[in-house]
């Protein structure tokens, strides 16, 4: 019984382990004092370096935080997607790979804004400005594999909700689009447009649900690498030819 038992709170930690990501990164976003293009001129990137580097070196710790703790959940959530896949857990296999090249990029990104954050007299280099922000727009793509593996595996096995579901695919798809916007140089897609702006929380969109459901059902039994059964009114009505 104690092992049960503290079983299940091992899952609810490592479960609310994604919440804690989210409360670091929505502190992170505090500090957060816009984006700069590395086109812009020598002396305005220095001045924005030189005003903003303690801030962004704040934002970097949280984000850095936030990511240890994404990196407990990437474990959580394959223990709980496997259980309903069964078998290999292939493409639970996929949902935690992708989860890990994501947090690396994030983590590779953070790196330079932190050395360019402390570069005395703000004197940073156009090119190195340029790299940091396209590994913070590449580190999409794992994470729209992520969230559409993660719809793949529950949804003929039940891991999560139907809605749930749904929503991984929905915010799959608007990673995917934040993960092109590299190749845009206009618009409202550009990595300084509003339409880019508004598509970066689908993540946390989903992320924020989809752990508190995990904290709801750590320690109960989940598939067993079957299809999601049918309600029973459905079963009944299936047996009688109906």
């Amino acid at each position: 019984m104690k092992a049960t038992v503290g079983g299940r709170s091992r899952e609810r930690w490592g479960a609310a382990s994604g919440l804690v990501a989210v409360g670091a990164g929505a502190t992170a976003m505090v500090f957060e004092r816009g984006g700069l293009s590395p086109s812009a001129p020598p002396g305005e990137i220095a001045e924005f370096f030189t005003r903003n580097g303690p801030a962004q070196l704040t934002q970097s710790f949280l984000f850095v935080l936030g990511a240890g703790a994404l990196l407990w959940f990437a474990g959580s959530l394959r223990s709980f997607l496997v259980r309903a896949e069964g078998d290999a857990g292939r493409l639970s296999a996929v949902v935690f790979g992708a989860a890990m090249v994501q947090i690396t990029v994030n983590l590779v990104a953070q790196a330079f804004q932190i050395g360019m954050a402390g570069t005395p007299g703000g004197q940073v280099s156009p090119a190195l400005l340029g790299v940091a922000n396209a590994l913070f727009i590449l580190a999409n793509l794992p994470m729209a594999v992520m969230l559409l593996a993660t719809a793949l595996v529950s949804w003929p096995h039940g891991a999560f909700p139907r809605w749930l579901d749904s929503l991984a695919v929905v915010a799959a798809a608007a990673h995917a689009l934040l993960a092109g916007s590299f190749a845009v140089r206009g618009g409202p897609l550009a990595p300084d447009g509003w339409l880019a702006a508004s598509l970066y929380p689908a993540f946390v969109v989903w992320l924020v649900p989809a752990a508190m459901f995990m904290v709801h059902r750590a320690g109960r039994p989940r598939g067993a690498g079957g299809p999601r059964q049918p309600r029973p009114e459905v079963r009944e009505a299936r047996d009688q030819g109906l």
